[in-house]
């Protein structure tokens, strides 16, 4: 195997390790022991029972919506807007929940859909500005996270607010629209399956479908694409919609299997996690899968390792960002040929 083979494998792990290391010695200034505050993030988020299921449940909105950024940068698109889809998503799937009766076997796909579609519409609607004005993805994605933020605020304080609640959030979906549990006496629910299923569905895409030869040479060449007979107009707005729909399913999610209601604040950052997971993985969607999985470790365990070790919680956050940084600077490194010949 060549070393144009093997650093893109590489990278990734080296990056994360560094980025444990150096979070090591975050941990040792602030004056406890990192192999202690390192057992008992990781005992917690992956051996024991509840934190397992607790680790499912953060990586399935992770999975979800980092799978929609790679399907956008596969086009040579940036999809910063996971954030705004993850929150368009949850509400489409919370109208559903709260205004449509019918059985589970219905109920509960029909809600996905919706959250499918209002995250697809949102991310529709950057991908069009860019393929057809020309104007900046990365702009509009981030502008209308914010849109999305402070409409949702608005419904859950206005119309959608549960009447006599304390803090903003709409009254409870119906049960026949709530996700089932996967893991009895946890919180893992059937999102983490539906994150895996849209996993192994862009694989295909990708490696397997002409949609996904189309794409490809999208992100590669869009004037070559052009004059091979493929609409690169088409394919940018439709890796825009894929990805948020992908995000809005991770905002239905959310809400059909965890929360049950749609809050004020439905994603902690999720939609931003997913472009570090994205980067990470290096086009592989394997790599999104394990990411997800070590992000949801980490948002897992953290408020553990703070409890038993007295690590503030902020520290996770360092060690997030200093994983993308480490990625961000192997790519660097990539590029002017230091690792490979």
């Amino acid at each position: 195997m060549t070393n144009k083979r093997i650093f893109p494998i590489i990278s990734p792990l080296i990056a994360i390790i560094s980025a444990l290391i150096v979070g090591a010695i975050l941990i040792l200034i602030a004056g406890t022991n990192p192999i202690t505050a390192y057992t008992a993030l990781f005992t917690e988020s992956l051996s024991t029972y509840f934190g397992f299921g607790n680790t499912l449940t953060k990586m399935a909105p992770l999975l979800l919506t980092s799978t929609g950024v790679l399907t956008a940068l596969k086009a040579g698109q940036l999809n910063i807007g996971g954030e705004g889809q993850i929150y368009f998503g949850a509400l489409g799937s919370t109208l559903v929940g709260l205004y449509l009766q019918a059985p589970a076997f219905i109920h509960v796909p029909l809600a996905l859909v919706a959250g499918f579609i209002f995250g697809a519409v949102w991310g529709f609607i950057p991908g069009y500005l860019k393929a057809v004005r020309g104007i900046n993805e990365v702009i509009t994605t981030l502008l209308l996270n914010y849109i999305a933020i402070n409409f949702i605020s608005y419904l859950v304080q206005n119309p959608l607010k549960e009447a006599n609640a304390p803090s903003p959030y709409s009254p409870l979906i119906a049960k026949s629209a709530q996700l089932p549990i996967i893991i009895p006496g946890s919180l893992a629910h059937g999102g983490t399956l539906l994150a895996l299923i849209a996993a192994g569905i862009v694989y295909i895409i990708i490696k397997r479908s002409r949609l996904g030869y189309r794409i490809a040479a999208v992100g590669l060449n869009q004037k070559a694409s052009n004059y091979a007979g493929i609409s690169v107009q088409r394919t940018i707005m439709l890796v825009m919609g894929l990805a948020g729909g992908f995000a809005g399913l991770a905002g239905a999610s959310e809400v059909m299997g965890l929360k049950y209601r749609l809050y004020e604040e439905v994603s902690p950052g999720y939609g931003f996690d997913a472009i570090a997971i994205a980067f990470l993985s290096r086009g592989s969607v394997l790599g999104i899968v394990l990411i997800s999985l070590f992000f949801g470790a980490l948002r897992s365990g953290a408020n553990v390792m703070q409890r038993s070790a007295g690590v503030p919680v902020t520290i996770i956050y360092a060690i997030q960002g200093l994983t993308v940084l480490f990625i961000a600077i192997s790519l660097a490194l990539e590029r002017k040929g230091r690792f490979i010949q």
